[in-house]
């Protein structure tokens, strides 16, 4: 028999266990709620983007661990960077993970991507994979290399991440969960048609846990540029061609970066509306109804028409592009 806590994890798990316990991590560590978004495709770039609710002060995450059967003093940890662009908000975190006791073993490091450099030891390329690294590191608090200015404790990660504003007391705190909204089928749509139009610079990533109203984030690894997005379905029918979207107000914090899409679709007729419609937050903040606990987006689908959602109408099949537009900060272009 295997002694308990000796087996080691092949790469993908030990990758996935390391990364939801940085996760625990941080959400210990900070006083306040924080927003967290996972890729939904790897292409390299980024594990993690996290804020602070409602802050919109983005941090990005390049995990790196490593997993011990005892412990020692030295770590070290091979990694390769396929698509490394050195961003203000980017650090690499390394960590070490003691396979007995099941847990993250202090301290981590947490190196700015423009210092990796400086930090890691260049050990050759990995092909299509990219530069190859070593990142060696003394775990002693008397450790003078050139990692020990970066250590920081598992506990602090959070408050070690340069945030620039504090929790502040808001309508969201206090509430144990919000109401659970429909709309996975409208979020795998959108998904599915960001991914088509991808150029390879873009990372999309989802909310989780998905209860901010901010459900789909996305980063240029190029630019570091950001922009996300709520994404809101109806595929009710009724005899006054009304559609409706309720926001929760509680979580819902107007930024310019920010965009609000709403989509019909027909299930009856199991076939899409060919309008939608893309509302910068702050636009939708300014006209949208409601003084309760939502904000209220309420549209006919008659195309002849006119109300003041008109200006923000699209053709539905170019929702993902619009997003990728305004990610990237070209105007899109809507329709009349």
């Amino acid at each position: 028999m295997r002694q308990a806590g000796s087996w080691r994890p092949d790469d993908a798990q030990l990758g996935w266990i390391i990364e939801n316990r940085v996760d625990e991590a941080y959400i210990l560590s900070w006083p306040g709620q924080l927003e967290t978004y996972v890729p939904l495709h790897d292409t390299g770039g980024f594990d993690r983007a996290r804020a602070p609710l409602g802050s919109y002060d983005f941090r990005l995450d390049q995990i790196k661990g490593t997993a011990s059967v005892y412990l020692k003093n030295q770590i070290e940890i091979g990694f390769t960077t396929p698509t490394l662009h050195p961003n203000r908000n980017l650090d690499f975190t390394f960590v070490d993970y003691l396979l007995p006791t099941r847990e993250l073993i202090d301290p981590a490091w947490l190196v700015p991507s423009d210092k990796l450099a400086e930090v890691c030891t260049a050990t050759g390329t990995g092909g299509s994979r990219g530069p190859r690294w070593l990142f060696t590191a003394d775990r002693s608090g008397l450790a003078r290399d050139r990692a020990a200015k970066y250590q920081v404790a598992i506990r602090e990660l959070a408050a070690a991440r340069r945030w620039s504003i504090l929790p502040r007391k808001s309508a969201a705190v206090g509430v144990s969960a919000n109401p659970i909204e429909t709309g996975m089928f409208f979020e795998r749509h959108f998904d599915a048609t960001f991914l088509e139009a991808a150029s390879g610079d873009e990372v999309l990533m989802a909310s989780a846990p998905d209860n901010f109203s901010r459900h789909r984030l996305a980063f240029s690894k190029e630019s570091g540029r950001w922009a996300s997005i709520a994404i809101h379905g109806s595929a009710a029918s009724n005899s006054s061609n009304l559609i409706q979207a309720n926001i929760h107000a509680a979580t819902f914090f107007p930024h310019p970066r920010h965009y609000i899409l709403v989509q019909h679709y027909d299930r009856r007729r199991a076939e899409w509306y060919p309008w939608s419609w893309f509302i910068p937050s702050t636009d939708f903040a300014r006209l949208a109804a409601g003084k309760g606990p939502y904000l209220l987006f309420t549209t006919t689908l008659n195309p002849q028409r006119v109300n003041r959602w008109l200006p923000y109408r699209i053709a539905t099949a170019s929702a993902a592009t619009a997003f990728q537009a305004a990610l990237h900060h070209r105007a899109s272009r809507r329709a009349a």
